[in-house]
């Protein structure tokens, strides 16, 4: 608490009279309540903010003098009674108020500065800490990930012994330390691969005709078509050891990662165009692959793998100035099914398997152009964009068949709930019935962010880009085979 002037210069009077001997001697008989009540506010703010910092309990009546001690303090014996009276109950009452005050505010003040202060030291330290973590993980050739040896709030409160200061200093501490720790420790480690030379960044421009980027270490190209910008850009393609974790633990790495930077001005770029991406590698040509960064966890690309290389063709419109990364790997896990071999739908199909999306049957086929039923459909559509089935636990709908949905019951509720499919005017929902091109098309566009969607548009990509006729052409009422799904799905969330 800051002691005002007027208080200062109210201790330093009675002081003064006090020494003398002569405080408030009876040179008049009229009472001041005023200076009495001050007096009282100036002491209870002493008591108030020493109470508060020392931890003591509220209360002002044990701080406060009895009326003997005021009245001895001041010699208001030598007063009338009525002055005396007077004088003890405002001094009393300024007290009261003046210690209620002072006791707030330094237990509000005593509280903001020790959790500021709680906050800058945690943060110190934890700057310290994390970067030290961070180093030392790349190093060891560890993935990025800062809680593997972040302490936990015990471990920090006995490493820095906040275990004998204030609350609001331990929290600030911790909460600060946390949160620095997290920060500098990715810092650190990102910067160690920078300074330890396994990142390198190689820059072209590439004009309205094409071009080539080729890395410095010669593993990694990009082949850009004439035609694809439509105004000349800048591609950055940086270098690095895959830092970031996989969601699939049988990967194994093949390759460096590279982050591919794009920077497009306008914007536009004509997405019927395709980059050619290529991959030094020798190794097996069956489970070897390229694979696109998804936030945490890496898609396959369909990949030909020949002459000691690994080549994918991707779409313009992913790359962007944040930066795209791909990276080679091996899966050793892979399945192949021998009717999907030299099929039209090969590549969508092979890298659905490989992302866990679609599998096939015990007999190690895929039945391609098979029909679909409208419960498997469903399924595949929720696999792809992850839908939350757990909000929608057990059936909650009124079809007359729902005892018969089994493994499909959340799926099917999911699915009507959200008014992507209708039931049947019986109320049977049918979900082994199959499924039309109709009925597909209706679905599709009731599902967020494809309410454009065109089924006409798919069989078209289908007969110019794969040399399939689509049946759908004689009746958008004949039922979709697998392999269209797989194609459809493949083309419009890729």
């Amino acid at each position: 608490m800051k002691i005002t002037n007027k208080i200062i210069s109210i201790i330093i009077v009675l002081l003064m009279l006090l020494s003398t001997g002569a405080a408030f001697a009876a040179t008049s008989t009229t009472y001041e309540s005023e200076y009495a009540e001050e007096i009282g506010r100036a002491l209870g703010e002493i008591s108030g903010a020493k109470d508060s910092r020392s931890g003591e309990d509220y209360n002002y009546s044990d701080s406060m003098p009895d009326s003997t001690d005021i009245s001895d303090m001041y010699d208001l014996d030598k007063q009338k009674s009525s002055y005396r009276s007077g004088f003890i109950a405002d001094f009393k009452t300024g007290f009261q108020e003046g210690y209620n005050d002072a006791y707030d505010k330094a237990a509000y003040e005593s509280t903001q500065v020790t959790l500021e202060q709680g906050l800058a030291d945690g943060e110190a330290v934890g700057l310290i800490a994390g970067a030290a973590y961070g180093i030392k993980d790349f190093y060891l050739g560890n993935s990025l990930s800062y809680t593997r040896d972040m302490p936990f709030n015990t471990d920090i409160i006995e490493q820095y012994s906040l275990n004998n200061d204030y609350i609001d200093y331990e929290n600030g501490f911790i909460q600060a330390f946390i949160s620095a720790y997290e920060e500098s420790y990715n810092q650190a480690y990102r910067e160690a691969n920078t300074k330890d030379g396994l990142e390198k960044e190689t820059t072209e421009i590439i004009p309205i005709s094409g071009g080539i980027v080729v890395t410095a270490d010669n593993r990694f190209a990009m082949n850009v078509p004439s035609g694809t910008f439509y105004h000349d850009v800048s591609l950055s393609v940086i270098t690095s050891y895959d830092v970031e974790e996989t969601k699939y633990s049988n990967l194994i790495k093949a390759s460096d990662s590279y982050t591919v930077k794009l920077s497009n001005l306008s914007g536009n770029v004509d997405e019927s165009k395709s980059i050619d991406l290529a991959f030094e590698y020798y190794g097996d040509s069956t489970n070897g692959g390229i694979y696109k960064m998804n936030g945490t966890t890496w898609l396959y690309i369909p990949t030909v793998i020949e002459d000691g290389k690994m080549t994918a063709t991707i779409n313009p419109k992913i790359l962007n100035s944040s930066g795209t990364i791909f990276s080679a790997f091996v899966d050793n896990s892979t399945q192949v099914f021998r009717d999907v071999r030299g099929h039209w739908a090969n590549d969508e199909i092979d890298a659905y398997v490989r992302r866990g999306i679609i599998n096939g049957y015990s007999d190690m086929t895929f039945k391609p152009d098979s029909n679909i039923t409208r419960a498997e459909f469903l399924t595949l559509l929720s696999r792809v964009l992850n839908w939350n089935l757990y909000m929608y636990p057990g059936s909650t709908t009124t079809f007359k068949d729902a005892d018969t949905f089994g493994y499909y019951t959340n799926i099917i509720t999911y699915a009507t709930l959200n008014k992507y499919i209708n039931g049947y005017a019986d109320g049977t929902f049918k979900p082994g019935n199959l499924i039309s091109y109709a009925e597909v098309e209706t679905i599709m566009k009731r599902v967020p962010y494809y309410q454009y969607f065109s089924w006409y548009g798919i069989a078209t990509n289908m007969l110019y880009e794969k040399k399939t006729y689509s049946n759908s052409f004689n009746s958008m009422n004949n039922h979709i085979t697998r392999a269209e799904v797989v194609y459809m799905l493949f083309s419009t969330t890729e």
